[in-house]
């Protein structure tokens, strides 16, 4: 807006309100511009939460449409020092006895030691070499001279080609070289051994250290697991075994002879019920949103940000049909949530969830209830996740071209909003020079008028 200073004594009008009054009339189609640009930024605004909303239904309705993921399975036994157990939905449901003969361990290489870590271990006037072998990868370590125990240390665990071995170096104490390079495997099992090779040329002559094989000692043997499960033996590289008995992960703890363990998988509905009491509300927050950002409100007169948006209300749609449909191809007792225990509220639109009665429908018929959720099309879970994914999709996504589409409207606004403002700029010029103009005509006519006045009154 321009700047203007229009002096009124001539004509005694004040210009400068009269010229801010007009631009101000003129103002009102930008003002009404702007306004709509806030409401489609907090249209977009509610479409991001709308699909957050909806990434929290889907991923409860990942939990459902699946065997693996519906199936909610716990696992308990009988001495937790021996093992632990967790199982998933594919566990099968029984009890499994495990006996326990060995864990699975890594190896640790202890060397004699020296005086102190900051104990120069090559002294020689020339590079030496430290070489070990780990799981059957040989690394060979050029060892500077002037190199500490430290220095070895550092070197072993900053190579960029280290097979998976850590060194420490540990003070026990003891006699006077209580210094020792300790060299550990990263991981369990029989194949991962460690030994120190004759490459090494660091052999204790020459002002130097021995460190050959000789000066180390194993401390622990790279070992696997030993043992049965329901009399069946089994050897394992790790203590943490995932494949073994489907379904089930099991930890082992302590070995030795009559060391075992039962672990008893069971069906966990409470955790089943919790899952799709997720789901309910996941659904329901959903519902609450649209229903709240469509609304009209017949007191106050306003309608809520989305109220009118095709593609709200579109989804609000599609989620009533999916829900509310039964799932083709199962009994006709178990094909749609009222017969579980889920209905429809119909002044809401929201889920309540009878737990009693699903609790009682999947204690008698777990399957049956399970394939109106997991049903590899139909399944209302599992139509639920895919339709979110389709809408959220942030390529083609309904949402995001809505979204993308708002962002447009926006722009376009901004483009006109900015050639109204120069029009008005220039309006207002013009405004300015022909009030100033009249200024000083007025004034002109002002001073001619005042020279006759006083002509006539001295004839």
């Amino acid at each position: 807006m321009a700047s203007f200073t229009i002096g009124g004594l001539s004509t005694g009008i004040d210009y400068n309100e009269l010229i801010s009054k007009l631009i101000e009339v003129k103002r009102q189609p930008i003002n009404i511009l702007e306004n709509k640009k806030t409401t489609y930024n907090g249209q977009i605004s509610l479409y991001s939460d709308l699909a957050s909303k909806l990434s929290t239904l889907k991923s409860a309705a990942d939990k459902l449409k699946t065997s693996s993921n519906f199936y909610v399975k716990s696992a308990a036994v009988s001495d937790s020092t021996v093992l632990s157990a967790t199982a998933n939905g594919t566990a099968s449901v029984g009890n499994y006895s495990v006996s326990v003969t060995t864990l699975a361990s890594e190896e640790k290489e202890v060397h004699s030691g020296v005086a102190a870590s900051s104990t120069v271990i090559n002294n020689s006037g020339s590079s030496k070499v430290f070489q070990y072998t780990y799981a059957g990868t040989q690394r060979s370590l050029t060892v500077a001279d002037g190199t500490t125990l430290d220095g070895l240390k550092n070197l072993i665990n900053d190579d960029t080609g280290n097979p998976g071995v850590a060194a420490t170096v540990v003070n026990d104490g003891i006699g006077g070289t209580p210094y020792r390079l300790i060299i550990t495997g990263n991981s369990s099992g029989a194949t991962k051994t460690i030994t120190i090779d004759a490459g090494t040329t660091l052999d204790g002559t020459g002002s130097t250290t021995d460190f050959r094989s000789a000066t180390f000692t194993q401390k622990k043997t790279a070992v696997d697991s030993d043992f049965t499960v329901d009399g069946l033996r089994i050897n394992k590289s790790s203590n943490s075994v995932t494949d073994v008995i489907t379904g089930v992960t099991i930890n082992l703890k302590k070995a030795g002879e009559s060391v075992s363990s039962t672990i008893s998988v069971t069906a966990d509905t409470d955790g089943i019920v919790t899952q799709i009491d997720s789901f309910v509300t996941a659904y329901n927050g959903v519902v609450d949103f649209l229903s709240t950002n469509m609304a009209y409100d017949s007191v106050t007169k306003v309608s809520g940000a989305l109220s009118g948006e095709g593609t709200a209300r579109n989804i609000q749609n599609r989620l009533r049909e999916i829900i509310g449909d039964t799932v083709s191809g199962l009994s006709d007792d178990y094909k749609m949530f009222a017969q579980i225990g889920i209905t429809t509220d119909s002044e809401t639109g929201k889920l309540v969830l009878n737990s009693t009665t699903l609790k009682t429908k999947l204690a008698s018929n777990l399957d049956d209830v399970a394939d109106i959720f997991k049903d590899t099309s139909e399944g209302i879970a599992t139509r639920i996740y895919d339709y979110i994914g389709d809408i959220t999709s942030t390529v083609d996504g309904s949402i995001t071209l809505r979204k993308n589409g708002l962002k447009d409207i926006i722009e376009n606004i901004d483009n006109t909003i900015k050639n109204m403002e120069y029009r008005l700029d220039k309006t207002e010029d013009d405004l300015v020079r022909q009030f100033t103009s009249l200024e000083l005509l007025v004034s002109g006519l002002n001073t001619v008028g005042n020279y006759l006045t006083g002509f006539s009154t001295k004839a």
